[in-house]
């Protein structure tokens, strides 16, 4: 067992993932502060509507950039499509075209729905600026996260991590505190200013790992073959993001804001214990997709293996130190986030159990069963639906909070399942 733990701890994946992990945790911190901020100053209700907004914005992210985020990741590290940083075919240059448009029109639609999205839907008119501003930086959002999945592509791991993990919130304290505190327009308005602007820098700054002199290319990579990859893995990345969602949007039209606020501060606590698995995944994925197109389906299993006990080792005592301090972690963003001590064991325990379970959606998206992940992450939204409506209007967050543990725990069996019948091997942790 020694010999194996320093053989993990010498491995690249380990070493690779140490300096996402770093990141991310600082990330996290940033943007926990962020919360206690804006908790402290404003109170569970404001943070409810930022909440929202956040909610808002990712899963309106995830739609209008069409999955091709995702298909970068693959894409960029397939030696077929990316050599020498150079694209070897028209994959990127349609991508990037395709995303401009895609979120030229959400931003439009947004700016159209948002009187009612904040009236009819959320039931709150405070909610109105916040889903306007939305809107007038809503491209720039779809054109970070596209970039930074290139940059992932290309294995350039540390800018990946900062670039997505740690300068949005970098920015949003400079923002926020010069907003803030020179009373520019209304103090509630720098909340959501400070969290939107920082996209339009951080754009332009990703833009500059694009080989733009070398983007076009002779052989042509049609627009079919694109979407035929990026869709299934549009629909499994939204339906994973309404399954673990879901709770906040239909909280969001059931309960107080205050509830919202409570809620969402415990599952980002709880969150914590994705922390490892997210940093793995990050050096998993591209790796996975590259063994794939040189047909080293072995080594595929070897890497998988060895990133879940890593996954394992670390997030078991995570989860632990979480749950055993809960009531002094939450106390932090107030005395009434202490009413969230019950949704954040509970879901603590189901995204535990997704850390157990492996890299499972990296390694069905990088081996082209995006399909498969899609059928699967339909039938987990389908059940997270129906037990949040059954058990927010008996229970509240904590009903929300079982609903968001039954579906997680299906969606990893049915993943764990089909690796197993397809490629022969478990990608839970093994002794």
């Amino acid at each position: 067992m020694k010999q194996k733990l320093l053989s993990i701890l010498k491995s690249t994946t380990f070493k690779s993932s140490a300096i996402v992990f770093l990141l991310r945790v600082l990330g996290m911190a940033l943007a926990y502060a962020s919360i206690i901020i804006i908790s402290r100053l404003f109170g569970a209700e404001t943070y409810g509507r930022f909440a929202l907004l956040l909610t808002t914005a990712q899963f309106l992210l995830l739609i209008f950039s069409l999955g091709l985020p995702f298909a970068m990741v693959k894409l960029t590290s397939d030696v077929n499509f990316f050599k020498n940083n150079t694209p070897q075919n028209t994959y990127l240059l349609n991508a990037l075209k395709a995303v401009v448009i895609s979120g030229l029109i959400g931003a439009i639609i947004i700016y159209f729905s948002s009187k009612p999205l904040a009236l009819y839907l959320f039931k709150d008119e405070m909610l109105l600026p916040y889903l306007k501003a939305l809107s007038y930086f809503f491209v720039f959002l779809v054109l970070h996260k596209f970039l930074v999945e290139f940059i992932k592509g290309k294995k350039y791991f540390s800018s990946y991590a900062l670039l997505l993990y740690v300068m949005p919130y970098v920015l949003f304290f400079v923002v926020f505190g010069v907003m803030y505190y020179n009373n520019l327009n209304t103090q509630e308005e720098s909340v959501y200013i400070a969290y939107l602007l920082p996209f339009l820098l951080l754009t332009i700054i990703t833009v500059f790992y694009v080989p733009l002199k070398r983007i076009k290319s002779r052989n042509v990579h049609n627009y079919k073959s694109l979407f035929l990859l990026s869709f299934p893995m549009l629909f499994s990345a939204a339906f994973i993001f309404i399954s673990n969602w879901t709770d906040v949007f239909m909280l969001g039209a059931m309960v107080s804001k205050t509830d919202v606020g409570i809620y969402n501060a415990a599952y980002k606590v709880a969150s914590i214990g994705l922390i490892v698995i997210t940093s793995i995944n990050t050096i998993l994925a591209p790796k996975i997709s590259t063994l794939y197109s040189l047909n080293k389906l072995e080594l595929i299993e070897v890497e998988v293996q060895k990133a879940t006990k890593i996954i394992t080792l670390l997030t078991i005592p995570l989860v632990l130190i979480i749950v055993l301090f809960s009531n002094q972690i939450l106390s932090i963003f107030g005395p009434e986030f202490i009413q969230g001590k019950t949704v954040l064991i509970i879901v603590a325990i189901g995204l535990l159990f997704n850390a157990l379970s492996g890299s499972v959606g990296q390694v069905l998206n990088m081996t082209k069963h995006q399909n498969e992940l899609k059928r699967f992450t339909i039938i987990s939204v389908v059940v997270n639906i129906v037990l949040n409506y059954i058990l927010i209007k008996n229970f509240g967050i904590v009903g929300a909070a079982i609903a968001s543990l039954v579906s997680n725990v299906l969606l990893n069996l049915m993943c764990v399942i089909f690796i197993k019948k397809e490629f022969n091997f478990y990608a839970f942790f093994k002794l």
